[in-house]
Parts: structure tokens; sequence; C-alpha cells
């Protein structure tokens, strides 16, 4: 279960890491990226991008595929 391995790699509790993703999903908000890569790593399966402030939406994929052509 990826919130188990999301909580042993932040050392905290499954409610506090359910609460959080919980809380940014209601609010649209980014996930924090970890400061340490090989935990986000052992969590996700892969080392994540640094945030860009851009939340990618369906509008958005959509209007890039627009803007291609695709």
């Amino acid at each position: 279960m990826a919130v188990k391995e999301i909580a042993r790699a932040e050392n905290t509790s499954l409610g506090k890491v359910i609460s959080r993703l919980i809380r940014q999903a209601l609010t649209g908000g980014a996930a924090p990226q970890p400061t340490n890569s090989s935990a986000a790593a052992a969590a996700t399966g892969f080392v994540p991008f640094d945030a860009r402030g851009v939340v990618v939406s369906d509008e958005l994929i959509n209007r890039l595929r627009d803007a291609e052509s695709v």
C-alpha cells in the first residue's frame, strides 16, 4: 500500500499521511517534495521532479495537445 510506504519513508503515522493527502486533494495543493530523494524514491518508485508551481490539469494537457495538434 503506497500510504504505508510514504509513512515509513517519512517516519510518521499512517493517519498523518492520509490526513495530509486528503487535505491536499481537497484544497488542490501540490504535494510537498521530500527533502531526501532516496526516501521519495523508496515511497513512490521514482525520484520526483522539483516543483515548478504549476498544477498539471486535464485542461492544461488538452490545451497543450491542441497546440501541438495531437
